[in-house]
């Protein structure tokens, strides 16, 4: 069994941007967009339909929220792999 550990810390980076833009459009991309209300507030339909609006808006909120903090949580594993190398390099070179 190989023991090495690799880590594409320039696709974490990535993928840590990456959440975190996702994460802002699915948060706030729907501010401001025209809802799913009816015209006609005397339609049976028009109370659902905003309470369906107002469930999906939560919910992509609380989605967008889980990716930002899945993005922080990246970048900061990012930036501890960064650190441990840099660290190790500078003892080996010392070693050397």
């Amino acid at each position: 069994m190989d023991d090495v550990i690799e880590v594409d810390n320039a696709g974490l980076w990535t993928c840590s941007a990456r959440l975190a833009d996702l994460g802002h459009r699915l948060g706030h991309g729907l501010a401001g967009a025209p809802g799913l209300t009816v015209s006609a507030p005397e339609w049976s339909a028009a109370r659902t339909l905003a309470d369906l609006e107002s469930a999906v808006h939560g919910w992509l909120t609380a989605i967008g929220a889980g990716l930002a903090d899945t993005a922080d949580r990246v970048r900061a594993a990012a930036q501890e792999y960064e650190t441990v190398d840099l660290r190790v390099a500078r003892r080996l070179a010392e070693t050397g």
